[in-house]
C-alpha cells in the first residue's frame, strides 16, 4: 500500500472513530424524554447520563497523553477501541439507572482515549505546514457525531426502542478501527520518549493551561446549547421531540464546515490562532441573548446556525493552538491537558444547565452562559500566540 493510500486511509479510519464516539458520547441529549420515563429520573439526572460519559472521557485524557508521548499509538488505538465497542453496546440492555451511567463512564472512558489519539495520530501523520487545516478537519468528525445523533436518535428510538441509539452508534468506530488495520500504518509516535520529569513540566504549561481553560468555556457554551435545546424547543416552541432535535442537529452539523473554515483562515492570516478563537466566542454571545426571547421556529433555526457556526469556529484551531504552544516533543501531553480541561466543560454543562434551570429559569440560565464566554475571552488575552510548524 503507498504511503498516500496508508495516510489517507488512518485518516479515515480515526475520523470514524471519531464520528462514533461523539455521537455516544451525546446519545441522550435528543431522548431525554425518553430516559426520564424509562428510567424514572428528572431532568437533571437525565443529563447526568451525557455527564457520565464525558466524566470517563476527562479521567482518561491525561494518562493517555503521556502514553501517547511516550509508546506507540496504534496497540493504543487497539485498547480504546476493544473496551470502548463491547462496553457500550452491552450497557445499553442495562435496566437499572446506576448500572446504565456506570457502563456510560467506562464507555466514555474508552471513547475519549478513541478521540485524543486520532486527534495526535492525524497531526502526527500531516505534521507540517498543513497540520492547522487537517487536524481541523479531523476535528469535524465531533460535530458531524453530534448531528448524526440529534438527529438520529428520535428516529431510531421511535423505530427500534432507545437503547438502539446507544448500540448504532459504537459499531461506527468499530468500522473505522478496521480501516485502521487495514491501513497497516508505520509506527505512530510524537519523538523521544517523555520522561516523568518532563511529563511534569508539560502538565504545568502556563500558555496550555490557559488556553484550555478558554477550551473549557468554549465547551461548556457549546454543549449546553446541545444538551439543553432540544428540551427547550418542545417547551417553547410548537415542536414534537423528533423535529426538535432535527434542528438542534443544525448547530453541531454546520461544524463540519466551520471547523475546517476556522484552520483554513488561521493560517491565511499569519497562524494567528488566537484571533480565530477569540473570536469564535464573541461572535457566539449574541445568540444567547436572542434565543431567551420568544422566537419563531425560523429564527430559533436560524440561532442553532449562526451559535454553532461561532462556536465551532474556533473550536478545531484550539486543537492547534495547543500542540503549537507545546514544547518539542510534547504535542501528545499538552494535546491531553486541553482535552482532559476542555472536556470537563461537556462535562459540567448538561447537570449545569440542566440545575440551573430548574433553580432559576430558562432567561437566567442563558445570560450566565453568556457570562461565561466572556471569562472565556478574558483568558485568552492572558497568553501569548503560537507559532506554526512540525510539533511533536
Amino acid at each position: 500500500m503507498s504511503d498516500r493510500r496508508s495516510r489517507v486511509g488512518v485518516f479515515l479510519a480515526c475520523f470514524l472513530g471519531s464520528v462514533g464516539a461523539n455521537a455516544y458520547m451525546i446519545a441522550p441529549a435528543s431522548i431525554v424524554p425518553l430516559l426520564v420515563a424509562a428510567f424514572d429520573v428528572d431532568k437533571a439526572g437525565a443529563g447526568v447520563a451525557i455527564s457520565a460519559a464525558v466524566l470517563g472521557s476527562v479521567l482518561v485524557q491525561i494518562p493517555f497523553g503521556f502514553l501517547m508521548d511516550r509508546y506507540d499509538n496504534r496497540p493504543l488505538m487497539t485498547a480504546g477501541t476493544a473496551v470502548f465497542v463491547p462496553v457500550a453496546i452491552a450497557g445499553s440492555f442495562a435496566t437499572a439507572y446506576p448500572v446504565f451511567l456506570a457502563s456510560r463512564a467506562v464507555a466514555g472512558l474508552a471513547g475519549g482515549a478513541v478521540f485524543v489519539l486520532g486527534t495526535n495520530v492525524v497531526a502526527q501523520v500531516f505534521a507540517g505546514k498543513r497540520q492547522g487545516v487537517v487536524t481541523t478537519v479531523f476535528i469535524a468528525s465531533a460535530p458531524l457525531g453530534f448531528a448524526i445523533s440529534q438527529f438520529g436518535g428520535p428516529l431510531l428510538a421511535d423505530a427500534f426502542g432507545w437503547r438502539t441509539a446507544f448500540v448504532a452508534y459504537p459499531l461506527v468506530s468499530a468500522v473505522g478501527y478496521l480501516v485502521f488495520r487495514l491501513s497497516r500504518p508505520p509506527a505512530i509516535r510524537t519523538g523521544d520518549r517523555i520522561t516523568p520529569r518532563e511529563f511534569g513540566h508539560a502538565l504545568r504549561n502556563r500558555a496550555v493551561l490557559l488556553v484550555s481553560f478558554s477550551g473549557f468555556c468554549s465547551y461548556l457554551l457549546y454543549i449546553f446549547m446541545n444538551s439543553w435545546m432540544p428540551t427547550y424547543a418542545t417547551e417553547r416552541l410548537p415542536l414534537s421531540l423528533g423535529e426538535a432535535g432535527a434542528i438542534t442537529a443544525l448547530l453541531p452539523a454546520v461544524g463540519m464546515v466551520a471547523r475546517p473554515v476556522g484552520g483554513w483562515l488561521s493560517d491565511y492570516v499569519g497562524y494567528r490562532r488566537r484571533l480565530i478563537v477569540v473570536c469564535s466566542l464573541a461572535f457566539a454571545l449574541p445568540a444567547f441573548f436572542v434565543v431567551s426571547r420568544s422566537i419563531s421556529i425560523a429564527l430559533f433555526s436560524l440561532v442553532m446556525l449562526s451559535v454553532g457556526f461561532s462556536l465551532q469556529f474556533g473550536m478545531g484551531v484550539y486543537y492547534v493552538y495547543t500542540r503549537e504552544l507545546a514544547a518539542d516533543g510534547r504535542g501528545g501531553t499538552s494535546l491531553a491537558v486541553f482535552t482532559s480541561i476542555a472536556f470537563s466543560g461537556t462535562l459540567v454543562s448538561p447537570t449545569l444547565g440542566g440545575w440551573l434551570i430548574g433553580a432559576f429559569s430558562w432567561q437566567t440560565t442563558f445570560l450566565l452562559y453568556a457570562l461565561i464566554g466572556v471569562v472565556g475571552i478574558g483568558l485568552l488575552f492572558l497568553t501569548r500566540d503560537s507559532s506554526p510548524g512540525p510539533t511533536g
